[in-house]
């Protein structure tokens, strides 16, 4: 818990600092701070519980516990690049960044980061275009992420698996066995690290693309530590755009 205040009183302290700034060679520090406090919350409260669970290596149905919490950071990342933020019922005349369709930009983001290619989506190499193979985008978000988040359970063909591969360079993470589709948790482990790096050096960028994260990622860490409406005004992050 203490931790946690901490990161709150933190965040408080730089987003003063960094609204309407998102140039960062403005502002590096400040920004610098801001990224390696989400980066750190996620490795303390997901990553490095996951990893202790992998490594006890028990294979006795933790792969439910872990693939069930990857599918949270799967969602929160796809949320994050976007700056979109959850609401059970959309109202209307609310912000065009609020979603309450978890499926579209859930099965969005597996179409779109790199570590999903050549499981949820390949490119033709003739004409450029992605196409939604070797295996449905649409059916991991039914079958397993729904299946484990309302259901506590995997439906359809799909199976968690533990893997004696390696499993910090292989990027594959699915593959179909008979009428079976395995999914290999601990290499999905990894992938999603290398995800988390990849959005990390995304927000570093010195680029328009950059600001634009910055500013969708403010947004975001508001929420994330529940500042206020009140203390929103004047926050132009929190402008719909």
């Amino acid at each position: 818990m203490d931790k946690e205040l901490d990161e709150i009183e933190r965040w408080k302290k730089l987003r003063p600092l960094l609204n309407s700034a998102y140039e960062i060679k403005a502002n590096n520090e400040n920004w610098t701070e801001a990224i390696e406090l989400f980066d750190t919350r996620l490795k303390r409260k997901f990553f490095k519980p996951v990893k202790s669970i992998i490594d006890k290596k028990i294979l006795d149905g933790e792969g439910f516990t872990i693939v069930t919490v990857q599918c949270a950071i799967i969602e929160s990342l796809a949320s994050f690049r976007t700056g979109q933020i959850f609401s059970h019922k959309k109202v209307k005349g609310q912000p065009s960044y609020i979603y309450n369709e978890s499926g579209k930009i859930f099965v969005l983001f597996l179409h779109s980061s790199k570590i999903f290619r050549d499981n949820f989506y390949q490119i033709d190499p003739v004409q450029g275009l992605k196409k939604d193979i070797p295996f449905s985008a649409s059916e991991f978000y039914t079958f397993v992420r729904c299946g484990l988040m309302h259901e506590a359970r995997t439906k359809g063909q799909w199976h968690i698996n533990a893997t004696k591969r390696d499993v910090k360079t292989e990027k594959v993470f699915i593959e179909r066995d008979g009428g079976r589709i395995k999914l290999f948790r601990t290499i999905l482990h990894y992938r999603l690290i290398d995800c988390v790096k990849e959005y990390l050096q995304d927000l570093r960028q010195i680029s328009a693309n950059g600001d634009t994260l910055r500013r969708l990622f403010g947004r975001k860490l508001d929420h994330l530590f529940d500042i206020p409406a009140a203390d929103q005004i004047g926050y132009d992050w929190w402008i719909d755009q």
